[in-house]
């Protein structure tokens, strides 16, 4: 798949997903295999809580990487791309996100519904920037206000060069399952690269959204947390029909790079985004009680590598 001016080796790519989204974990998933990893989303309204940590948010060792804006006003937004985009290979616009603090200020999903200010926010991130820019969407507001065809032929007239379609609405949210039928058709009348996101899990459910849809990649979120290594054996399926299995080991290794990359890179920055990806960490069967306790019980970043080193 070509986005823009980047030919990507694979076809996966990690969801955009805040407060998971970390350089480290960015880097751990470009390890194992993902072809585009994006960053959490930068809100143009909240400027002030991300513009002073961005030294320590990129690393530039997850290239090609997706810096992924979001909001409403046009202002905030070029001066938003403004101040991203030397770290950015290509800006990506959230016109997805379901969460109510977002639509309440008409950002995410609720552009969706107002196809007059989607076009002028992506207009106004367009002429901040020279580089490539891409859009996530869901299939729209809700059930009976599904709009994901006409959304897709807006951006790619105005000049986003791939899009990334959730296959559920924003009253769903998260819950229930996603219409890949959606990703079909937008698919069927796109003239750039679809990405398609929603219920990837496994390599197999990754073939069945190719071969069903259409789409050019996948895109995995909730599935990638606390399991970088998912992209490594999604991989190993598309190419071959191999099954790699991730024991408990695996897992160790992983956590403790991402501890060491967290060490280096974040320089520490916060005990609780550690302790979160240990805890998804803990997801399986396989995860020993001493390590569940462990890590429970940890009031360090210290403690929770000894954690995983058992």
């Amino acid at each position: 798949m070509k986005i823009g001016d980047f030919d990507l080796d694979g076809r996966t790519a990690l969801a955009p997903m805040r407060a998971v989204n970390c350089p480290s974990f960015r880097i751990l998933c470009k390890q194992h295999g993902a072809a585009l990893v994006y960053t959490q989303v930068f809100w143009s309204w909240e400027a002030e809580k991300w513009q002073d940590r961005l030294e320590t948010e990129f690393s530039g060792r997850d290239g090609p990487l997706v810096v992924q804006v979001g909001g409403n006003q046009p202002d905030q937004l070029r001066a938003t791309v403004e101040k991203l985009e030397p770290w950015a290979d290509i800006i990506d616009f959230n016109a997805s996100c379901p969460y109510n603090e977002v639509c309440g200020n008409k950002s995410g999903s609720f552009l969706l519904l107002h196809a007059n200010q989607l076009e002028r926010a992506v207009k106004a991130v367009l002429a901040a920037t020279n580089k490539t820019v891409t859009a996530k969407i869901r299939i729209g507001w809700k059930p009976d206000s599904i709009n994901v065809l006409e959304t897709v032929k807006l951006l790619q007239d105005l000049g986003v060069q791939s899009i990334a379609i959730h296959g559920r609405t924003r009253s769903q949210g998260f819950r229930g399952t996603a219409d890949w039928s959606w990703i079909q058709k937008a698919k069927e009348i796109a003239t750039v690269p679809i990405i398609g996101n929603g219920d990837v899990n496994s390599g197999s459910s990754a073939e069945k959204m190719i071969e069903t849809t259409g789409c050019d990649a996948v895109m995995i979120g909730r599935a990638a947390q606390g399991n970088p290594f998912i992209f490594a054996q999604v991989n190993a399926w598309l190419d071959s029909h191999k099954l790699l299995p991730q024991d408990f080991d695996q897992k160790c290794k992983d956590f403790l790079e991402f501890v060491r990359l967290y060490h280096e890179i974040e320089q520490d920055r916060s005990f609780s985004e550690v302790k979160d990806h240990a805890m998804w960490y803990l997801k399986g069967r396989m995860i020993p009680g001493k390590v569940k306790d462990s890590v429970r019980d940890a009031r360090t970043i210290s403690d929770l590598e000894r954690a995983f080193m058992q």
